[in-house]
């Protein structure tokens, strides 16, 4: 029984080359994955750094805006001769400490709003896009994506293929950087600064 095994086995054996290929074909889109993951991660941290500066600087204005408005009640009183004379001023200044705080409340609520995560449908860009321009690049991004699978899946099958392993190698990540490239160019494309 186990020399029936091991003459089956013998027959599937696979020389260093072989090995190293079917490797090279496994961890390219791997770290093309991995390498998208990071990219979203720091994209992220960039989105949260600048809501961050945002809604600091909402709370500064709102600071401001409230010492000015409480400034200018004081100067009022001190100026008014009388009790209905500070009628409208006092309007004036609610509206603008009412101001000042929907400010700091937009700037919590944009805060809290959308947390984005990394998932697949993400990184794939499975969501939809507003503008045509991003719409086909997101088409070249699957068309690269498909034609790596392609790739692997031949170079896994076809034990010919494997022979040429620069060669498999140079295509793969030749195909996994554009395909990461035309994921960020479609992201860019349809991004709120560029509608």
């Amino acid at each position: 029984m186990l020399i029936r095994l091991n003459e089956q086995l013998g027959g599937l054996s696979m020389s260093t080359q072989d090995i190293v290929t079917v490797s090279v074909a496994v961890l390219v889109p791997v770290v093309t994955a991995a390498a998208g993951v990071v990219s979203l991660r720091a994209q992220d941290r960039r989105v949260r750094r600048s809501r961050a500066g945002r809604r600091r600087l909402a709370f500064e204005d709102a600071t401001r805006q409230v010492a000015f408005a409480t400034e200018w009640w004081k100067a009022k009183q001190l100026t008014a001769g009388t009790p209905e004379a500070l009628e409208n001023p006092t309007a004036v200044a609610n509206g603008w400490l009412d101001e000042a705080s929907a400010r700091v409340s937009a700037a919590e609520q944009a805060e809290t709003d959308e947390e984005s995560h990394v998932s697949v449908g993400r990184l794939l860009l499975f969501y939809r896009f507003h503008r045509r321009s991003a719409k086909a690049i997101r088409i070249g991004f699957y068309a690269a994506l498909g034609f790596m699978t392609s790739v692997i899946t031949v170079v896994m099958n076809d034990a010919e293929s494997r022979k040429d392993v620069g060669f498999n190698v140079w295509i793969l990540a030749s195909s996994g950087i554009l395909a990461l490239f035309l994921r960020f160019w479609a992201v860019s494309a349809d991004s709120p600064d560029q509608r």
